[in-house]
């Protein structure tokens, strides 16, 4: 990886000579996502800066007992800030309700991996093979010379286990895992972390994800998997939707499956999340179509339209896939 030593160095310059400042992910927040704003938080809180965090979204209930919800920002009401930064976030709509922050910024930084992010900052730290942008902000900050404490380590180590699917997807690199094992020098419980991301559902979670992959459905010789989670399934559970994690990757593991697509419905349309299983299907194309983004093998989109039409247009846009 070729990180820019110049781009590092002016980010924490900016960082030094700045007092008011916005750490943003998101919106729908991940583990990645979440990791990582709030190692930089953790980062930054020494240095006696105000520090504002915004995300957009509900913290899911797994990732809850390592934060400190209190310092999210609830609402902007058209704060100033010297600098804002923007990390695992491929575009401004990816903010949500907070993406009007970037107007009242002296300047604005961007740290992602995503292919298709459009570089809307004015510092853009994007490295697209990375394997998430924990593991990129665990470079930044090894660039800067700065230390990793073992909450900063913690942190990283959520952002880095959870994007790479536990270290099973392709962009786990070698690197990947000799930065997760300096993490665990610094003395990190990987496996309590692993046990409350992984093992800690509750029982009205669990049912939930049942009521959504009972409705899976298969087409083109079961290459493409489709269900839906309904406003219905949760209000039924009492569960958030960003509870109900999992389910797309749950599908990825049919044997036949070589597409997975989840869709989430919500008040002003739906959601969508594509994985594939193999590199000669690129998701991100599908959901480039829409205005979304991701990976190859992760991406994601939202529609303005119901459940079943999203359904019908994502069975016709991957006949070119499986009928050609």
């Amino acid at each position: 990886m070729n990180l820019n030593q110049n781009n590092v160095d002016e980010i924490f310059r900016l960082i030094e000579n700045s007092n008011d400042i916005c750490l943003a992910g998101h919106k729908a927040p991940d583990g990645d996502c979440i990791g990582s704003v709030m190692a930089l938080y953790e980062l930054l809180k020494p240095m006696n800066k105000n520090i504002t965090v915004c995300i957009d979204g509900l913290i899911p209930f797994n990732y809850k007992p390592f934060i400190n919800e209190e310092i999210i920002l609830k609402q902007y009401e058209s704060q100033k800030f010297d600098i804002v930064i923007v990390l695992d976030c491929s575009d401004k709509e990816r903010l949500g309700k907070f993406a009007s922050i970037l107007n009242n910024a002296n300047k604005t930084i961007c740290i992602d991996h995503h292919k298709t992010n459009t570089k809307f900052a004015d510092i853009n730290i994007i490295e697209t093979e990375m394997s998430s942008t924990g593991e990129l902000l665990y470079d930044v900050i090894k660039a800067a010379n700065k230390n990793i404490t073992k909450t900063i380590a913690e942190f990283l180590y959520i952002a880095i286990v959870t994007d790479t699917g536990k270290f099973s997807y392709s962009s786990t690199s070698s690197a990947t895992h000799i930065k997760v094992a300096h993490l665990m020098e610094l003395g990190i419980d990987i496996s309590e972390i692993d046990n409350i991301l992984f093992n800690s559902k509750p029982s009205n979670v669990v049912k939930a994800f049942i009521d959504c992959i009972k409705n899976i459905e298969l087409y083109y010789e079961n290459k493409l998997g489709i269900t839906s989670i309904t406003e219905k399934i949760l209000k039924d559970n009492q569960v958030e939707m960003g509870d109900v994690d999992g389910v797309v990757e749950f599908i990825r593991e049919i044997k036949e499956v070589e597409v997975s697509c989840v869709l989430k419905e919500n008040f002003d349309g739906t959601k969508v999340s594509l994985r594939a299983k193999n590199d000669n299907i690129d998701v991100a194309e599908i959901a480039f179509i829409y205005g979304g983004g991701g990976h190859k093998k992760a991406a994601g989109f939202e529609v303005n339209e119901t459940i079943e039409n999203t359904k019908n247009l994502l069975i016709n846009d991957f006949r070119k896939y499986f009928m050609d």
